[in-house]
């Protein structure tokens, strides 16, 4: 099975490849870039590899939540790559991969949304699949959901913004928030291809990005009132 994964939800930008279970995979950082990026780091990575795209099973892509200039690129990209390929793509939500590269089985994973707000999802791996404890959503520092009882792993650049809030929600049930760990093509790859065997794979048609919000900066007002 050939599946390649596209990840661009964030500033950074990464692509992999998922060749019956070895992985390879290029990254950089995107910025608002990612039109400029995305595409080129697919053709160096296929071109490296020895692989054309017509051999391509499936394109997984990060859905979102996530910058909406990114999660347009990797959804486009994915869905056109595939239409044209006539291949399905596999949708995988960003936080889901953000707790697939954590290393944990009980994870809360989060992003920073701006706008004084995060991304919050949670998450435990039973027999190697992931269940959801709360679906991703997008919330105020204080006003976190609840999660189950339980030690859980923060993870992401929001739990490393709003630690301290996370521990007052939450007193007692967080180890310490794991730094830098950002979302990668080869956490989306893995996820893609177990989906892929489950049967979880969309017509390209069905390819769409996961928005959470549909407002994309402060008003002055609101900026000078925080």
């Amino acid at each position: 099975m050939k599946l390649l994964a596209l990840e661009s939800a964030t500033e950074h930008c990464s692509v992999a490849l998922w060749i019956d279970g070895t992985l390879s995979s290029l990254q950089g950082v995107a910025h608002q870039a990612h039109s400029e990026t995305l595409l080129p780091m697919v053709r160096n990575l296929l071109s490296e590899a020895g692989v054309t795209s017509s051999q391509l099973d499936a394109i997984a892509f990060e859905m979102g939540p996530g910058a909406f200039t990114g999660l347009r690129m990797a959804c486009g990209v994915a869905q056109g790559m595939a239409l044209g390929l006539d291949i399905p793509v596999v949708p995988i939500p960003t936080l889901m991969a953000l707790a697939e590269g954590s290393g944990h089985e009980r994870v809360v994973a989060a992003l920073d949304a701006r706008m004084n707000q995060i991304y919050v999802a949670v998450y435990e791996s039973i027999a190697g699949q992931w269940t959801t404890h709360v679906a991703p959503c997008l919330c105020d520092p204080d006003l976190l959901p609840e999660i189950p009882e339980g030690i859980w792993l923060p993870v992401g650049s929001g739990a490393e913004i709003c630690m301290t809030a996370m521990i007052q929600a939450w007193p007692g049930r967080l180890l310490p928030v794991i730094q830098g760990l950002i979302p990668q093509a080869t956490h989306v790859a893995t996820l893609g291809a177990k989906a892929f065997h489950s049967g979880l794979a969309v017509p390209p048609e069905l390819a769409v990005p996961l928005y959470l919000r549909d407002k994309v900066a402060l008003t002055r007002a609101e900026r000078t009132s925080k």
